[in-house]
């Protein structure tokens, strides 16, 4: 069955109608990844940590989420490469976790053997982020609304979220646009301040959303925006 196109200018806003938008067979929303590891240790953000999982199986019930509760060398090494799972997820911070140079070789070899990390929300996570991959990211603050920029989104599953995503409610922590490697790649932006980006490292991903999940209030599309980075 043959859905229409939504036009550029139309808004899909109803809950999953996203993803009636057709789309190429290179790419299909209904091959949602079935398995995510989540850092819900005890840096974590224990409310937010909930939401987010909430919002990432929003659609997508059946997703299994594997809980990570430590950083320290055996437990992260032991996790990253016990199992099939392609995507890990680091939700917002409540303070600063020590990352021992083991755990960030280790991070970086998940990465470069094609898997995904997604970092949620937080300032720390810039800084743990240009530390274990050698990046020099740099924060920055601008009011939204952040609009898509059509050029990066191309062939990413970015490509099929809205053109524009407004303020949440929550915190959003931006990254300065011209901070971002070469391999790097702003989603959404406003001003030069990114919100949503990606960095190919190696044959895997490094992303990052701006936004802490810190409200059920006024996000809009952000879901989607969670759903297209843990797809990367």
């Amino acid at each position: 069955e043959h859905m229409a196109k939504a036009g550029a200018g139309s808004d899909v806003a109803m809950g999953g109608a996203y993803y009636a938008v057709s789309k190429p067979p290179a790419f299909n929303f209904n091959r949602f990844i079935e398995n995510t590891w989540i850092y819900d240790g005890r840096n974590a953000d224990a409310g937010t940590e909930g939401f987010v999982e909430h919002m990432a199986k929003r659609h997508h019930y059946k997703l299994n989420i594997h809980r990570l509760n430590s950083l320290r060398d055996n437990e992260f090494r032991a996790a990253l490469f016990s199992r099939n799972i392609h995507c890990i997820m680091f939700p917002p911070l409540t303070h600063f976790p020590g990352l021992s140079e083991l755990a960030k070789k280790d991070l970086r070899g998940y990465v470069s053997s094609g898997n995904n990390a997604v970092f949620i929300g937080s300032y720390e996570w810039l800084s743990i982020i240009n530390d274990a991959f050698g990046f020099q990211l740099m924060s920055d603050y601008k009011e939204g609304p952040f609009y898509r920029n059509d050029r990066n989104v191309r062939g990413t599953p970015f490509q099929w979220s809205m053109s524009r995503i407004q303020q949440p409610d929550g915190s959003i922590y931006a990254a300065k646009v011209d901070s971002l490697p070469l391999t790097g790649k702003c989603m959404f932006d406003t001003m030069g301040a990114c919100v949503v980006f990606y960095v190919k490292y190696n044959l895997g991903t490094v992303a990052y959303i701006g936004f802490a999940y810190d409200t059920p209030y006024g996000i809009e599309h952000w879901d989607q925006i969670l759903h297209a980075a843990m797809m990367m």
